[in-house]
């Protein structure tokens, strides 16, 4: 069975061309709802930008200081292709980002491109500095 290299790359919060808007559906106490729309670009580790991170991600409250975080995550590598993946936590603020160095990973849900077809799964490290090291695996 042929199984094709891994992907690895990275993006920041930090960076300047970083973008997240949120609209608050929901600012009831108790019963809090957000849906946020993320944009940045993805980096090799040649620091070239080689795509773009897009997602929309959902934070639904379902108890006191108990939220639910819902990540439909979309990677854009120029000239390749997508992959998409979903992550979802629990959090104790209602905020969208993931928890600092807790590994995050899924499966790959849906793909184009080079990817049409590909089985595999997604991980991505978290750090405290607002870095995301991203690792696709192909199975």
């Amino acid at each position: 069975m042929y199984m094709s290299l891994p992907l690895n790359f990275y993006f920041t919060t930090k960076d300047p061309q970083f973008s997240s808007t949120t609209a608050v559906v929901s600012s009831e106490p108790g019963k809090y709802i957000s849906h946020a729309f993320v944009k940045t670009p993805i980096y090799d580790f040649t620091d070239a930008v080689i795509g773009y991170k897009v997602s929309d991600d959902y934070v639904q409250q379902v108890d006191v200081n108990k939220y639910i975080v819902r990540l439909n995550n979309t990677y854009y590598l120029e000239g390749k292709g997508t992959i998409s993946w979903q992550y979802v936590f629990e959090n104790d603020t209602n905020n969208i980002y993931y928890p600092i160095n807790k590994l995050a990973a899924s499966n790959i849900i849906s793909a184009t491109g080079d990817y049409y077809g590909k089985n595999g799964f997604v991980s991505l490290f978290p750090k405290p500095d607002g870095t995301r090291v991203v690792n696709i695996t192909f199975v």
